[in-house]
């Protein structure tokens, strides 16, 4: 079995696109596999490995403590393998591990208290930009790409209602979300200085000879603005993680980490210190502007923490 131990590219018969790195491992777990099967079962051919063999080795992997994906990839591997050797492919219908996705990453209710008092702690330098954008991600759950494009009208605030309207959603979605006060006060501090740079590009202009930018208008101009013109999709993922660093957060922080954790919060309630019901997925899916419901589902796994938390254990089990 010399040829079968030593499985090289050739054999494999992998696509010419895989990468190096693809090629490497595929090739690493062949071998893995032919050292293992010479331990167990010395003298054998790769024509007579059998299916209870395949399943064996599985085993043998789990028993290891490799992980699902590692053991799913190596499987598949073997497949390949077998796939350019006569006879029957013994890894062919070998059940894979059952891997459960995790739950979408949110921030808990402490990150999000850290979050948000490192956003309040730059209001004064940066007028409340900060502020501002983390809370619209956190209490209403637009895309990035949603909030870069919002024009001023459309934000709708008064002294007790708020709405957010997206009106190029993904899919060309138009859908609205009411805005609760812990996101109409950011807002609202917010366009007091948006009101202020409408003045200030509107003298510059005059200044240089040149007409009003549409975008730097008021009342009717992009909403967020940057140093030198409407707020773009990076600028707004740099204000987010530079907060997610200051909050010393475990991972890198994202906008969607903040629409993630506003799903979260509307599905499990309890885990924001929140007395209400949760609400029904159909709404969520409205809110979130998803095509399909099913996406919004994603929502409904939970993380070890919460499973402690829901079992009243610290986490310690």
């Amino acid at each position: 079995m010399e040829r079968d131990c030593h499985p090289g590219r050739e054999q494999l018969h992998l696509r010419p696109d895989l990468s190096a790195k693809t090629i490497a491992l595929y090739t690493q777990d062949a071998r893995r596999f032919a050292t293992w099967l010479q331990q167990e079962h010395p003298g054998l051919k790769a024509t007579e490995v059998t299916a209870t063999d395949a399943k064996t080795y599985r085993d043998h992997l789990l028993t290891k403590r490799y992980a699902p994906t590692t053991i799913n990839r190596a499987l598949i591997s073997l497949m390949l393998f077998f796939d350019t050797i006569e006879g029957t492919n013994p890894f062919r219908h070998l059940t894979m591990i059952d891997i459960v996705e995790p739950a979408p990453a949110a921030l808990s209710k402490t990150e999000w208290n850290a979050v948000r008092r490192c956003a309040e702690a730059v209001a004064r330098r940066d007028h409340g930009l900060a502020l501002a954008l983390a809370t619209l991600f956190r209490y209403a759950g637009p895309r990035v790409s949603e909030v870069a494009a919002l024009q001023i009208p459309d934000v709708q605030i008064s002294a007790r209602r708020g709405l957010l309207i997206i009106r190029r959603g993904k899919g060309l979605k138009h859908r609205e979300i009411p805005l609760v006060q812990e996101a109409r006060e950011p807002l609202d501090a917010y366009f007091t200085y948006r009101e202020q740079l409408a003045e200030h590009w509107r003298e510059r202009a005059v200044l240089w000879g040149e007409a009003v930018a549409s975008w730097s208008r008021w009342p009717d101009g992009h909403l967020f603005l940057g140093q030198r013109g409407p707020l773009a999709e990076r600028g707004i993922r740099e204000i987010i993680a530079k907060l997610g660093q200051a909050a010393k957060l475990p991972s890198p922080l994202g906008p969607h980490d903040l629409r993630h954790t506003f799903a979260k919060a509307l599905l499990d309630p309890a885990a924001y210190g929140l007395d209400r019901p949760p609400m029904p997925l159909p709404a969520i899916q409205q809110l979130l502007g998803h095509a399909d419901i099913a996406t919004t589902t994603i929502y409904t796994r939970v993380s070890v923490d919460d499973l402690a938390r829901m079992m009243g254990t610290s986490g310690a089990l």
